[in-house]
C-alpha cells in the first residue's frame, strides 16, 4: 500500500508539471490568469535580459522602442539566441567581428533597424484565438508581407492532435518576384501588455532577420 501511494504522489506530480509544459509548448491556458503583463512589450522584454537584453539594446538604439510600444500592436520576439546565430553569420571570423555595438558600422546599424521593424506588427493584435490553419496575411512595420497560420501536432509527429502552435512567415522575396516564405514557430503566445501583444519566437532553429 505505501508503495502504491508513493506512486500515486508521482503520477499527480508529473501530470501537473505535464501541464504547466503544455503551456509553453503551445496549450492553450487562461490568459487572464497567466499571460496578462501588466506592463509595456518593452518593460516585459526588458524585465528578463537573460534572454531579450541583446534585443531590447538593439531595439533602444535603433529608436524603435516607439513603434515596440505602440497601442494596438504586435511583436514578435527573437530570443538573444537568434541574434547571437545573426552576428556569427555575419561575421564568420571571430577576430573580425566587432567588440561592442558601438563598433558596428552605421550602416549595418540601419540593416539591422529593417530587421527589427518586420518583428513588429502595427494597429493589430494577433492572438491564437483568431487565427487558422490556413492562412491570414498581414504588412510588417518595415512594409514587408507576413503571414500567420495554426498548425497542430502532438509529440508523435500525429497531425490535428495535441497542441497548437503559431507559426509566423515573412517573405524574403525581392520586389516582383513571387513571394518566398520563411517560418518560424512561436513558442509562447499570446501575451498581452499594456500596449498590444507579444509572441516569444523559438530559437533554436530561428537566425534573426530569418537569414
Amino acid at each position: 500500500m505505501k508503495f502504491i501511494g508513493i506512486i500515486a504522489i508521482v503520477v499527480v506530480l508529473f501530470t501537473s508539471g505535464c501541464s504547466r509544459d503544455y503551456f509553453a509548448d503551445g496549450g492553450e491556458l487562461n490568459l487572464d490568469e497567466a499571460a496578462t503583463l501588466g506592463v509595456t512589450t518593452m518593460d516585459y522584454l526588458k524585465s528578463h535580459g537573460e534572454i531579450f537584453d541583446t534585443l531590447t539594446t538593439l531595439i533602444t538604439l535603433c529608436g524603435l522602442e516607439p513603434a515596440v510600444n505602440a497601442n494596438g500592436s504586435t511583436f514578435l520576439a527573437p530570443k538573444n539566441y537568434s541574434i547571437r546565430n545573426y552576428f556569427i553569420l555575419m561575421y564568420p571570423d571571430p577576430e573580425k567581428r566587432p567588440a561592442s555595438f558601438a563598433d558596428i558600422p552605421q550602416e549595418e546599424m540601419d540593416e539591422i533597424a529593417e530587421i527589427l521593424k518586420n518583428y513588429i506588427i502595427p494597429d493589430n493584435e494577433i492572438v491564437r484565438a483568431q487565427l487558422a490553419t490556413s492562412y491570414s496575411y498581414v504588412t510588417t512595420f518595415g512594409g514587408a508581407k507576413a503571414r500567420f497560420n495554426i498548425v497542430q501536432n502532438d509529440y508523435l509527429g500525429n497531425l490535428n492532435m495535441g497542441a497548437k502552435f503559431i507559426v509566423f512567415s515573412l517573405s524574403k522575396s525581392t520586389p516582383g518576384a513571387p513571394d518566398r516564405y520563411q517560418s518560424v514557430m512561436v513558442e509562447t503566445s499570446d501575451l498581452r501588455s499594456t500596449n498590444g501583444i507579444v509572441h516569444v519566437l523559438q530559437s533554436d532553429a530561428h537566425i534573426f532577420g530569418f537569414n
